[in-house]
């Protein structure tokens, strides 16, 4: 029964088929661990502008908290942000940005382990 209600709630966390997964390190040698997954949405722009998308990324913070944020228009690079427009990670080239409410939680580069 628990389980029917939880896959019933949407938690997206549960639903997550990860593609692929990536790693950053800070300069605090701190881990952040993003996973790739797909989920087509669309998203319709203050301007009018539909855009479809079909990406999204389940974070696991060096904190232990999870996330999962959702592709979105970005002007270079990949960016992605949670459904409540809270938390905003940003990756170009080699190196990642995230935003929690615009401060800064994480700052690193892609890491090979």
């Amino acid at each position: 029964m628990l389980f029917a209600c939880i896959g019933l709630s949407g938690c997206a966390s549960l639903r997550f088929k990860p593609t692929r997964e990536s790693r950053f390190i800070n300069m605090d040698a701190e881990v952040l661990r993003a996973e790739y997954g797909q989920e087509k949405r669309t998203e319709t722009l203050a301007n009018g502008l539909v855009c479809t998308f079909d990406s999204k990324v389940r974070l696991h913070l060096p904190d232990k908290k999870r996330i999962v944020l959702y592709q979105t228009l970005a002007g270079s690079g990949v960016c992605y942000r949670s459904k409540d427009k809270r938390y905003e990670f940003h990756e170009k080239g080699p190196y990642c940005i995230l935003r929690h409410q615009g401060t800064t939680l994480f700052e690193g580069v892609y890491f090979r382990k």
